[in-house]
């Protein structure tokens, strides 16, 4: 089987040789760079405590076509927690693998440049900017998701062109931080073809995954779904869940994450909800499990 590397044209970070200490320091950032964090992460938690705003981002992808949707917070934060135990750990673990980069040194180190790319997994929560930093500092195999979520703020594919053109002159706020967080060496000059594009034509459709990216198939279902925000939003707007099965999930994937990684104990649902995928998608990768 070819190496997902191979698959996606990957090749390797450019930061790989620096040392330990020197990767940390890279992104800690100055005054600016940790007041632009300061600000974001107000601008999450706002979100969260005000639902609306999340609500009206959603309806505004509605109104430009992007999805048909809009799934509760409740929902939302459900099949959050589904796309990054079933979709986003999963695929980005074997990435990291397949990279050479080490799973928990690299997320802690992002988590240190940018904290709310690391705690808002759905991006409808997330200020303009974060989900801009999100898109440069790691690798998308079609940053598609990402784009569109950046058309629910006023200018934010502008301003995702003016950071990236900002970034290919050296002069970009977070610079440091961005060039010695990104896990494909290639990612930044693919980007400089992909935001154009987007731009050029917003309803243009994600990349399939390619075929034999993972050996699981539940994984390549789940990457499937969750590859674009209209995916989520019929997934999210599928699951039968409230306040309650929030904590649930938050709980489980807290355990899971970090006891449970010791222990190598899971609890809670170990696969996406097969009745809340789309039935192409089921017949595309499990067609043994269509009804």
């Amino acid at each position: 089987m070819r190496a997902m590397t191979d698959i996606q044209g990957n090749t390797p970070p450019h930061w790989t040789a620096r040392s330990t200490m020197a990767l940390c320091f890279a992104v800690v950032g100055g005054i600016r760079q940790n007041i632009d964090k300061i600000g974001q992460i107000a601008g999450m938690l706002f979100s969260f405590v005000r639902p609306s705003i999340v609500r009206a981002r959603l309806e505004r992808l509605v109104v430009l076509e992007h999805c048909t949707e809009t799934p509760t917070l409740a929902q939302l934060l459900v099949a959050s927690r589904h796309q990054l135990s079933f979709s986003l750990g999963a695929d980005t673990k074997a990435f990291y693998a397949a990279q050479g980069i080490p799973w928990t040194f690299h997320n802690l180190r992002r988590f240190v440049a940018y904290p709310t790319t690391m705690m808002d997994p759905v991006g409808l929560f997330s200020p303009r900017d974060s989900i801009i930093h999100h898109v440069l500092q790691t690798f998308h195999r079609h940053a598609t998701y990402d784009l569109v979520l950046l058309r629910a703020h006023e200018g934010g594919l502008e301003e995702m062109q003016s950071q990236l053109d900002a970034l290919a002159a050296g002069t970009h706020p977070h610079q440091s931080s961005l060039d010695n967080l990104v896990e494909d060496g290639s990612y930044h000059d693919r980007l400089r073809r992909d935001v154009p594009e987007f731009a050029a034509n917003p309803h243009i459709q994600a990349r399939p995954i390619p075929e034999g990216l993972a050996p699981d198939p539940w994984l390549m279902l789940a990457m499937e779904q969750f590859k674009d925000v209209r995916g989520y939003t019929n997934y999210a707007s599928r699951l039968h869940v409230g306040p309650l099965d929030v904590i649930e999930n938050i709980v489980q994937l807290v355990f899971n994450e970090t006891i449970g990684e010791v222990w190598a104990v899971h609890i809670g649902p170990k696969t996406i909800h097969l009745e809340a995928c789309d039935p192409d998608f089921v017949a595309q990768h499990l067609p043994t499990h269509l009804r």
